[in-house]
């Protein structure tokens, strides 16, 4: 294990090296840090080759299951998030109509790669004791593998993503915190930094509070000034808990290409559940 140095930058205040890990391989304590706070990030560099990234990002957009978002034309993607299926009948049903579809035919196009979402449920399941699944929601199993693209001028606003807020009805995981997982396939020449706040909103109605109208994120000059800044590199893993405010500063050239997913924790002697 190694502590970083390189690629972070605190803006306003000093964030101990400490928190940030990078390191060969995940280890159980690694994910425990994350869930309880102790650890910023976790990064994996080379989790995948330079070569093997690129191949497999150029598969991924030749695939006839890449295409955009119908609002934000700036962001490709494959697959659907839970959380655009929220108050939308017609969307969940897709969503769980789809997921194991979505899994099989992206693990296809991107063979003879192992998809880089299977390797890391293969791998969480063999360090966490109880195993790693695939989420469930009415014994339907959600979808894990998200794939966007973010082009130049696109960029995530300050957010936080936190599964119960998603959740209606009768809907319930037993998930109690989580984690987020990207594999980055393509990195920008300029932009597309990931900023991660010091700050943990703690309910929905403090999100709230300060989200803009009409958006998923949250006013940045309500927030508290202190961040992390992190420059990923092609073919790295990066982990880190999404309950806090984070957010991909505007790609400025060339395009940032990621294959992501939820981690999720019941207790600590339930498996893990993943999902997008």
């Amino acid at each position: 294990m190694i502590m970083a140095k390189s690629h972070l930058a605190a803006a306003y205040t000093y964030q101990p090296s400490e928190n940030i890990i990078i390191t060969n391989e995940i280890e159980k304590w690694h994910l425990e840090g994350l869930f309880d706070q102790s650890i910023d990030v976790v990064r994996v560099p080379k989790y995948f080759s330079e070569q093997d990234a690129q191949e497999i990002a150029n598969k991924i957009k030749r695939s006839t299951f890449f295409g955009s978002y119908v609002n934000a034309p700036k962001i490709g993607r494959i697959g659907q998030a839970f959380f655009e299926c929220q108050n939308d009948e017609v969307s969940l049903s897709r969503y769980l109509e789809f997921a194991k579809t979505w899994i099989k035919e992206m693990r296809k196009e991107v063979s003879p790669f192992i998809s880089p979402i299977d390797r890391l449920r293969l791998e969480l399941d063999e360090v966490w004791p109880a195993n790693c699944n695939l989420a469930q929601i009415f014994d339907h199993k959600l979808f894990a593998g998200l794939v966007r693209e973010f082009k130049e001028d696109s960029y995530a606003e300050p957010h936080n993503d936190v599964l119960s807020w998603d959740l209606v009805d009768e809907m319930d995981t037993g998930i109690t915190n989580q984690l987020t997982a990207n594999v980055y396939l393509e990195t920008p020449e300029q932009g597309g930094e990931l900023r991660l706040w010091h700050e943990w909103p703690q309910s929905q109605a403090e999100y709230n509070a300060i989200r803009i109208e009409g958006s998923y994120g949250v006013k940045e000059d309500r927030l508290n000034g202190n961040y992390l800044e992190i420059t990923p590199e092609v073919g790295e893993l990066i982990l880190f808990n999404p309950t806090r405010i984070h957010s991909v500063e505007k790609i400025v050239q060339g395009s940032r290409l990621t294959w992501s997913c939820f981690i999720g924790l019941e207790n600590h002697n339930k498996a893990l559940q993943i999902w997008s």
